[in-house]
């Protein structure tokens, strides 16, 4: 998927959260699945544009306060991804080792 062609289209037709388009929409207009919609809403993302999402999709930010609303709900999900992977990383004690290398840090 062109992530560039993706950015335009939320530039020009869904700007702000009341034009949020939904993953299923996006796959609909760009002809695939859901994975390339998150890896390239990701990949502008970390090019630093400014692309939200909430319970209604995917927009760019027409505010500051959209975007801090996205930074949150980002920081939200690292913080219980890590809880779920320190869990793991506890459960993996139960095991021994069998001569692998540990992978955790």
């Amino acid at each position: 998927m062109e992530k560039e062609a993706l950015l335009q289209y939320l530039k020009k037709r869904h700007t702000g959260y009341m034009n949020a388009a939904s993953s299923r929409s996006l796959e609909v207009v760009f002809h695939v699945g859901g994975k390339p919609i998150r890896k390239a809403v990701n990949e502008l993302r970390c090019d630093g544009h400014p692309i939200c999402s909430d319970d209604n999709g995917y927009y760019y930010a027409e505010t500051g306060t959209e975007l801090n609303a996205t930074i949150r709900q980002l920081q939200s999900r690292i913080i219980k991804i890590a809880g779920a992977k320190n869990g793991l990383v506890r459960a993996s004690e139960q095991f021994t080792d069998n001569g692998q290398t540990s992978m955790f840090v």
